[in-house]
C-alpha cells in the first residue's frame, strides 16, 4: 500500500486526506490477528461530536463487509511532537482475526505440493520449513494473509470515501440531519 499511495513512517500510508496504518500480524490462539486503522479527518468537521458520528458510519459500513472485523473501535491518541505541540487524533481501528481454515485447507496444500512436484510451481526457500508440505503451508499462509489484509484495507479506504462524501456534500449532511 505504501508503494501504491503516499508512504509515511513505518507501515503508514496516506490517500484522499486520510492516513492509514496496518499492524504486523501475530498468532493468537492459533489464529492470525492484525489491526488496520485510519485517522478520522477531524479537521474537516466544524462541530464537536461529529468524529463519533463519522466513526459510527464507517464502523457500520465495515460491519457490512464480507469479512467483518472482530472488533471495531474509535481510539484517541495524544502525543507530543515537541515541547510546544501536542497532537490529539481520533482513529477508526479494526481488528481482524483469521482462523486457520480461512487461510488454507488440506486441498490447497495438496494442490501446491502437486504443482511443485510437477514443476508447475516453484516455492521460495522458507527458513524453518524442512518439508515440502511445511513450505506449502507457510507459503499459503503468507499469500492468503496478504490477500485478505489487502482486501480489508481496501474496504476501509472505500468505507472512509463513502462516509466522506456525506461530509463534503452539505446537502446530503443536512438531509441526513432531518
Amino acid at each position: 500500500m505504501c508503494a501504491q499511495y503516499k508512504a509515511k513512517k513505518e507501515q503508514r500510508f496516506f490517500t484522499d486526506g486520510i492516513t492509514y496504518e496496518i499492524s504486523n500480524g501475530k498468532m493468537v490462539n492459533d489464529d492470525v490477528q492484525f489491526e488496520i486503522s485510519s485517522k478520522i479527518p477531524q479537521e474537516i468537521f466544524s462541530k464537536k461530536g461529529v468524529t463519533e458520528k463519522y466513526f459510527r458510519e464507517v464502523k457500520k459500513l465495515m460491519m457490512s463487509k464480507v469479512k467483518k472485523p472482530a472488533d471495531a473501535k474509535m481510539e484517541n491518541i495524544i502525543h507530543s511532537t515537541n515541547i510546544s505541540e501536542i497532537k490529539d487524533r481520533d482513529y477508526v481501528k479494526c481488528t481482524y482475526v483469521y482462523k486457520e481454515n480461512e487461510l488454507y485447507g488440506k486441498k490447497d496444500i495438496e494442490d501446491i505440493v502437486r504443482k511443485v512436484q510437477n514443476k508447475n510451481m516453484r516455492l521460495p526457500e522458507i527458513r524453518g520449513a524442512a518439508t515440502l508440505p511445511g513450505r506449502a503451508v507457510l507459503y499459503a499462509l503468507n499469500e492468503n494473509v496478504y490477500k485478505n489484509a489487502l482486501n480489508n484495507v481496501n474496504d476501509l479506504i472505500k468505507s472512509n470515501a463513502e462516509v466522506m462524501k456525506n461530509y463534503k456534500n452539505p446537502a446530503k449532511t443536512a438531509a441526513r440531519a432531518v
